[in-house]
């Protein structure tokens, strides 16, 4: 009976392991993904993939996390049951940006040497379609209807809208320069473009495909996250060491908030209504609470964090 209570309790255990909320770091300069407990603030593994990790996009319905590997021109596949890595699919490209469909069924990948975007079957990984778009494509999202891709194209400075159906592009955007980190509002009504020489994000209309306002942020911003109501922007300034956060209602910039050296990624935790950043320059996460627009936790991970898109399992 000991014996029984002791399988049950492990059990439980490692149900509770599986289904706490979780978030993926990219650690480009040691070819290795953390797994941080995005509740406790501690890493429950680290995870070796391929050469120069970039770019991360996960899935719940999927039980995936999917990364870029910009060296070994291909995505590792990781198991987010058991965050061991199951497969690998080979891009002949340098993949860097990476989104995945709210309906989960297409991983969109931007290749940032060959000016093109690749749509992959998420259940025959060996279907593949691509599309040429403009030079040098870094960060995508994907509308919430899963029929809009939106691609950064930084050395056009323009973002290319295109039908996901049959990947023809139906817009250029032009927005300020050097477009990198997209984020996308909850309802699709609006998308945010971070330029990082022009130290703006252009905000744009998606049903005119105009840009309405120009916000100015911090040195070299890089990515931004929205949070569940639409109401706040987070931008991550990578010259400056910090978050800029935007009142969406006004397009007015509320709060500058100091992190790590180098900030990158960023990603809302629904859950905790947190902010997690990954930092580059120290090898860390900072942790933001939403409410108090403080850092309440640094979390250590690994060689040069990047963590650009989507990377909390949520």
């Amino acid at each position: 009976m000991k014996n029984f209570v002791w399988f049950l309790v492990l059990g439980l255990g490692i149900s509770a392991c599986q289904a706490a909320p979780t978030a993926y770091i990219t650690n480009q300069g040691e070819h290795t993904v953390s797994v941080i407990h995005t509740k406790n603030h501690t890493v429950l593994a680290t995870i070796n993939v391929d050469k120069a990790p970039v770019g991360v996009a996960v899935s719940k319905a999927l039980y995936r996390a999917f990364v870029t590997n910009v060296e070994s021109q291909n995505i590792s596949v990781i198991n987010t049951k058991n965050n061991q890595v199951v497969d690998s699919i080979p891009t002949d490209s340098s993949p860097v940006g990476i989104a995945i469909s709210p309906d989960h069924a297409t991983l969109y990948v931007a290749d940032w040497y060959s000016d093109k975007i690749l749509a992959i079957d998420t259940h025959h990984y060996n279907k593949k379609r691509e599309a040429m778009v403009s030079a040098a494509p870094a960060g995508l999202v994907v509308s919430p209807d899963s029929k809009t891709l939106y691609v950064a194209t930084r050395d056009s400075n323009q973002i290319v809208v295109l039908n996901t159906q049959d990947l023809r592009i139906q817009a250029r955007i032009t927005v300020g320069k050097h477009p990198f980190g997209l984020a996308l509002s909850q309802n699709g009504a609006y998308l945010y473009s971070v330029n990082v020489y022009s130290n703006t994000v252009s905000v744009i209309d998606t049903k005119t495909q105009l840009v309405v306002q120009t916000i100015k942020v911090g040195e070299h911003p890089y990515c931004a996250t929205i949070n569940a109501d639409n109401t706040k922007l987070y931008v991550t300034n990578t010259q400056d060491d910090s978050v800029s956060v935007i009142n969406l209602k006004t397009n007015q910039v509320v709060a500058t908030i100091e992190v790590g050296m180098t900030p990158e990624g960023i990603s809302f935790d629904l859950e905790n209504q947190q902010v997690l950043v990954a930092n580059w320059g120290t090898n860390d996460v900072s942790v933001i609470d939403a409410n108090t627009n403080k850092v309440t936790s640094t979390i250590k991970t690994g060689d040069k964090s990047r963590a650009f898109g989507q990377f909390i399992l949520q």
